[in-house]
């Protein structure tokens, strides 16, 4: 009698633990997904910040290229333009004695 009374008491248990088993890995992977969905969501507002950071830094450099005219650095004396002349444009430095030309090198972008 006493081997017929504990098989059915096992098998309720085997079924309480295993509903227990079951519903507390349902509940973590709710948790992963809720987790996962508010990683994604931050992901994304990241990426926007640093696209609109990107889009204002390129506006910065366009701006800065815009107002810079390009020029060449020719150091010291005129013999390094040839026949001794002086490119048009060209605007002549001096730093501690030492003579310097700066030479626009067109109209600018």
């Amino acid at each position: 009698m006493n081997k017929k009374l504990s098989i059915p008491i096992l098998i309720v248990l085997s079924i309480g633990l295993l509903a227990f088993y079951v519903a507390d890995r349902v509940s973590a992977a709710s948790e992963q997904q809720k987790t996962a969905r508010d990683s994604v969501d931050g992901l994304r507002a990241r990426v926007d910040r640093l696209e609109a950071k990107i889009a204002d830094l390129q506006a910065q450099l366009n701006r800065l290229s815009a107002k810079q005219t390009p020029g060449v650095l020719a150091l010291p004396g005129t013999h390094v333009f040839p026949g001794n002349q002086i490119p048009p444009g060209a605007s002549q430095h001096e730093i501690g004695g030492i003579k310097y030309w700066t030479i626009p090198l067109g109209e600018g972008h």
